[in-house]
């Protein structure tokens, strides 16, 4: 009777914990990756520091590094970011750089180009024959774009998302503050403000108290108290401004459609990089989430990535997406799913679902109301 019912409950708990990491991809060989991943820790930007619970604390921590730039535990998380990405993709890569497999982009902000450069000092740590026997570092060369062009940088390029995103930040949203409203309420209370129905303020307001705490810096005991709650709020609360169907293509539909491109590419046989990576921001992680129609994972920590990977199945030759999540380095990957989808997502199905979100570069210009004498701020609120 005992041994039974220890039988049924490792069979409870296998069933109940999901799949194993390893039981998804068994049986399918790795084609191509492409991943998009946020910053390493970093200090609050300069905007936002007034929503701190102590400014002037905050801004002499901050003062070593300057507003938005990588702390020390930001470069570490960085690197650790870069051994995820040796470690699993591995098999694409030689221990050398070899500009052949992979393709490396950022965007043209300070942290997002810091982060890129450490995550590949991890990638392409010294082997063999170096140039420098006594420095364990190679150089690793990346692209970037100017903030302008960059279509991973909606936020400051196009027009019309940006007016979206400046008019929900204070719009009234009720049944979003029902379910925050104790939140909102202590937030209220210690900016000395009334933000009870402004929901989407609670998004950046996080992100102040994460650089904070990061930095060394607590809160108020009593916003300590319910961090976990501020946390759950501000995944409702990105939601609100980068989660909206009818934005979410002018924020990363040009990238899905790179996807198309180089996975085209890579199921026909032609010489493409098989892996790409894009260092970048959380709106930019949680944005690519949102196009590619996968379970939405709250507000992207630091170092996180989501990547979407092109396996072929042994057994019959068809190709899939398996779209993965890292929280951070210091986690297991998740494994998400394609609204109307299995897991290993057919490829053709995959595009069938999602390519009413996908841009031509031509398209999202017209669509945000880009023009070449457009002005943009250089620098990145995340």
């Amino acid at each position: 009777m005992l041994k039974s019912i220890l039988i049924l409950l490792v069979i409870w708990s296998q069933t109940n914990a999901g799949l194993h990491r390893d039981d998804v991809t068994e049986g399918t060989e790795l084609i191509m990756s492409f991943l998009i991943h946020r910053h390493g820790d970093r200090t609050p930007v300069e905007s936002t520091v007034s929503y701190s619970t102590d400014v002037e604390a905050l801004e002499a921590l901050t003062a070593p590094y300057g507003y938005g730039q990588l702390t020390l535990p930001g470069k570490r998380s960085a690197y650790r970011l870069g051994q995820h990405i040796r470690q699993r993709y591995n098999e694409l890569l030689s221990p050398h750089y070899n500009r052949s497999e992979v393709y490396i982009r950022s965007t043209d902000i300070t942290r997002t180009k810091m982060t890129i450069l450490t995550a590949l000092a991890a990638i392409y740590p010294p082997a063999g024959e170096t140039w420098n026997p006594k420095l364990a570092w190679e150089p690793v060369p990346y692209t970037t774009v100017p903030v302008k062009y960059d279509f991973n940088m909606a936020l400051n390029n196009c027009p019309v998302f940006d007016a979206a995103y400046q008019s929900q930040l204070f719009t009234s949203v009720p049944e979003v503050s029902a379910k925050m409203s104790n939140v909102l309420i202590a937030l209220s209370n210690q900016l000395g403000f009334d933000i009870t129905n402004r929901p989407a303020l609670v998004f950046p307001i996080y992100d102040v108290y994460t650089s904070q705490r990061n930095l060394g810096l607590k809160l108020t005991p009593e916003l300590e108290d319910i961090f976990g709650l501020i946390e759950e709020a501000a995944s409702e609360s990105i939601a609100l401004i980068f989660g909206l169907d009818e934005y979410i293509p002018l924020q990363a539909g040009v990238l899905l459609k790179e996807f198309y491109t180089y996975a085209d590419l890579a199921i026909s046989g032609e010489d493409t990089p098989r892996l790409r990576l894009y260092s970048a921001h959380d709106f930019n992680v949680y944005s690519f989430e949102a196009v590619t129609k996968v379970n939405r994972q709250g507000v992207p920590k630091y170092a996180s990535a989501y990547t979407l990977e092109l396996r072929k199945v042994t057994s019959t030759g068809k190709y899939v997406v398996l779209p993965v999540y890292l929280p951070s380095p210091r986690e297991e990957v998740v494994y998400l799913q394609v609204e109307g989808c299995d897991v290993l997502c057919d490829y053709d199905q995959f595009v069938a679902l999602t390519e009413g979100n996908s841009r031509d570069i031509d398209s999202w210009r017209d669509e945000c109301g880009f023009t070449e004498d457009l002005v943009v701020d250089g620098s990145s609120e995340d």
